[in-house]
C-alpha cells in the first residue's frame, strides 16, 4: 500500500519515463530530447549522496551534455502551511534561494480506487472503443501535447516506455473523437494523454475516455489509478472529482538560473 508522495511519485517515474536515466544518490535524472517535464527534470527521491551545491553542480552539468536546462521536480504535500515540512518542500526553499525560477503549469496528481462504477452505455450508436498496445497514426495525430501540431519522434518512446501500456480511443468510424494512454506498472494504472477533438467536446467523451481507460485497467486486474492534471485546468479536475478521484498532492517545476 502506498503511503507516501515519494512511494507514488516513484511508482509513476515507471509509468513515464526518459529515453535516458541515470541516478544521483537517491535523486533520478532523465532526460528525453525536451519532450515534457516529467522526462526531463530531476525527480528527488532521496538524499543525492553529496553536499547540495555539489549534487546541482552535477545535474547542471549532465542536462547541458544532453543540452536540455536543468530541471527539478518538486512534489509537496497539498497543505503547505503544515508544520512538518517535506524533504522536498526544503528543497524547494533551498533551489529558491539559489535563483532556480518556478516554471509555469504546476499541477495535482490525483488518485482513486477500482472500479469507478462508470460504465459506457453512454456512448452512440456508431461510436466504439478500441484499446492498442501501440499508438497507431490515428491516435498520435489526436494528441497534441501542449497544442503542438505534431510529435517529435522522440514521443513515441516515451508513451511506450512504461512496463505495459495501452492507447484507448473512442472512435466514429476512422474518426478518433478521444484519446487517452494508460500505463501499468507496480500495481498501479497511469492515465495520461487524455484528448478530446475540440469539435466534440461537451459530449461526455472526456468521462468516457477516461471510464474506458479505468475499465482497461481493470480487466488487468489492476485497482489503483493515478493520473496528473494541470492546477489551472479546473474543467478537468472537476471531472476526476466527479468520478472518484482525489487530491493525493501537488508538484511544480525548477529551472536553473541561467
Amino acid at each position: 500500500m502506498v503511503e507516501t508522495i515519494i512511494d507514488l511519485e516513484r511508482i509513476a517515474a515507471t509509468h513515464w519515463r526518459g529515453t535516458e536515466e541515470e541516478w544521483l544518490g537517491g535523486w533520478l535524472l532523465r532526460a528525453a530530447e525536451g519532450f515534457t517535464g516529467r522526462a526531463n527534470s530531476v525527480l528527488p527521491l532521496g538524499d543525492p549522496g553529496m553536499p547540495l551545491d555539489e549534487a546541482l553542480a552535477a545535474v547542471t552539468g549532465w542536462y547541458h551534455a544532453h543540452d536540455l536546462p536543468p530541471m527539478m521536480a518538486l512534489p509537496t504535500q497539498l497543505d503547505s502551511s503544515a508544520q512538518a515540512r517535506s524533504p522536498a518542500q526544503a528543497l524547494d526553499h533551498q533551489l529558491s534561494e539559489r535563483r532556480w525560477l518556478t516554471r509555469p503549469g504546476p499541477a495535482f496528481v490525483m488518485v482513486a480506487d477500482l472500479p469507478l462504477g462508470v460504465h459506457l452505455d453512454m456512448l452512440p450508436a456508431g461510436r466504439a472503443v478500441q484499446a492498442n498496445s501501440e499508438p497507431d497514426d490515428a491516435w498520435a495525430a489526436r494528441y497534441h501535447y501542449r497544442g503542438q501540431d505534431h510529435l517529435p519522434p522522440v514521443a513515441r518512446k516515451v508513451l511506450t516506455s512504461a512496463r505495459e501500456q495501452s492507447f484507448v480511443s473512442i472512435r466514429d468510424g476512422d474518426a478518433v473523437l478521444a484519446i487517452a494512454r494508460l500505463s501499468i506498472a507496480d500495481g498501479w494504472a497511469g492515465i495520461t494523454a487524455v484528448e478530446v477533438d475540440q469539435n466534440h467536446r461537451r459530449q461526455g467523451l472526456g468521462v468516457a475516455i477516461t471510464a474506458a481507460a479505468c475499465l482497461e485497467a481493470e480487466h488487468r486486474a489492476i485497482s489503483r489509478v493515478f493520473l496528473q492534471v494541470e492546477e489551472g485546468n479546473a474543467p478537468a479536475r472537476e471531472l476526476y472529482k466527479r468520478l472518484g478521484f482525489r487530491d493525493s498532492h501537488r508538484y511544480h517545476y525548477r529551472v536553473a538560473p541561467a
